[in-house]
């Protein structure tokens, strides 16, 4: 490999100055700003730590789904010509892995406890719960049982944790919204399209890039996998444009005094400027990138 090529798969410019995982870094914090303004804004007027509650949840939860789902759908082991490449990725995504499952187990614990200020009637918190319970029994029995023998039970106990998850996503959009059907479904798609993304860009922070610096003959296997995720974005995007439209409209309507005179408005205005940015981010990446 020449010196330019270990430098670009390292993360560099030719130079050394750029990093070039920058955008990737980007992008996560872009994300996660959104997603705290969304907690603001469904938790206006109440103390800090009923927003900051929510949207840990939201956070942690999408990361653990997004990242199942990348390792139950993308992840394809027989793209790496070297078996220690694949190993890597296997042991950086369970490090994470049991991360996020302890992180949305502390958190939507605490959210339920202290961050919802009155009881929500219907199926939310119980599904809460019990989606939290299946992400820990599934994690426990896929880390404890599993073996290279029974490929086939890993697998399904890994798609046990991504069902919990998705439940307690569900769970969670309920307690956030407890209007109607349609508010439910909408609120549901925006955080299942936010944990798509987030998923992705946890993904490639934290296993992607550290696999590419760490192993460089790695980086086809690992990038064709970010680039088939990439290919999820636009219709992402789609989803998370259409709920927010939707939801701002029951928030504050569209006209532009509301949009551009309140408070809220304006933190609606600073979710769709990150969207636009994040939206740019991926044109950019495309474009560079076929």
């Amino acid at each position: 490999m020449s010196g330019r090529n270990a430098a670009d798969t390292d993360g560099q410019s030719e130079n050394g100055a750029t990093p070039r995982g920058l955008q990737p870094r980007v992008v996560l914090a872009l994300v996660l700003v959104a997603a705290l303004g969304g907690a603001w804004l469904t938790h206006r007027g109440q103390p800090l730590a009923t927003k900051l509650l929510p949207w840990a949840t939201a956070v942690t939860t999408g990361a653990l789904a997004g990242g199942v789902y990348w390792r139950l759908v993308l992840f394809d082991a027989d793209a790496f010509d070297r078996a220690e490449h694949r190993r890597a990725v296997r042991a950086r995504w369970r490090r994470l892995e049991t991360a996020l499952v302890w992180a949305v187990t502390l958190s939507s614990g605490a959210y339920l406890v202290a961050g919802t200020t009155a009881p929500v009637p219907g199926f939310g918190r119980p599904v809460v719960v019990a989606g939290t319970v299946a992400v820990v029994a599934c994690w426990y029995g896929h880390r404890r049982f599993g073996d290279a023998r029974t490929n086939h039970r890993k697998r399904a106990l890994r798609a046990g944790v991504f069902t919990g998850s998705v439940a307690v996503i569900a769970g969670f959009a309920w307690l956030e919204t407890a209007t109607t059907t349609l508010d439910w479904v909408v609120r549901l798609g925006h955080v299942a399209a936010l944990a798509v993304w987030l998923g992705g860009a946890v993904w490639h922070n934290f296993v992607v890039l550290p696999t590419i610096r760490a192993h460089p003959d790695a980086a086809a296997a690992v990038k064709s996998q970010a680039h088939a995720f990439r290919r999820h974005l636009p219709v992402v995007i789609v989803v998370l444009f259409a709920t927010g439209v939707y939801q701002t409209g029951r928030l504050v309507g569209y006209s532009m005094t509301a949009l551009t005179g309140t408070t809220v408005g304006h933190v609606v205005t600073g979710k769709l400027v990150v969207l636009a940015a994040l939206t740019g981010l991926v044109a950019i990446n495309v474009k560079k990138n076929p």
